[in-house]
């Protein structure tokens, strides 16, 4: 078993999303956890995963790692995912969405001392329809 270093729990509360050093998975709470998103299907993080943050409709997860990088899935179309290779030099602390805005708006944190602000509406549309 690998250690577990993030976990996010969905805005409707069905969904639970943990990370370790590579893998997401997502559990289904109302299921007694059974796998919604089991081992080695979201695993293209390069170093520990430290940041989960779902959207406010649930329908996007965003992880953030020591690898510099921000990836965004979605439940719809698990085979496919958004890349944002270099969000923070030396690695994503922290992801959260903004609440009431339109779209998909977060904010992530990162060893580079940063605080930046994303719009991913245009790039998740693209990708998830």
């Amino acid at each position: 078993l690998q250690p577990i270093y993030s976990i996010a729990l969905s805005n409707d509360g069905t969904k639970l999303a943990t990370a370790d050093s590579r893998d997401i998975c997502v559990w289904n709470v109302e299921d007694d956890y059974s796998p919604v998103v089991g081992k080695g299907r979201w695993c293209f993080h390069q170093q520990r995963i430290g940041a989960l943050a779902w959207s406010n409709d649930d329908s996007i997860l965003a992880s953030g790692a020591n690898d510099d990088a921000m990836y965004f899935w979605s439940l719809k179309k698990r085979a496919k995912r958004v890349h944002y290779p270099h969000a923070h030099r030396g690695g994503v602390t922290a992801i959260e969405f903004l609440k009431n805005v339109d779209g998909f708006v977060l904010v992530s944190v990162g060893n580079d001392g940063c605080v930046n602000q994303w719009d991913i509406t245009d790039d998740v549309m693209e990708k998830f329809g």
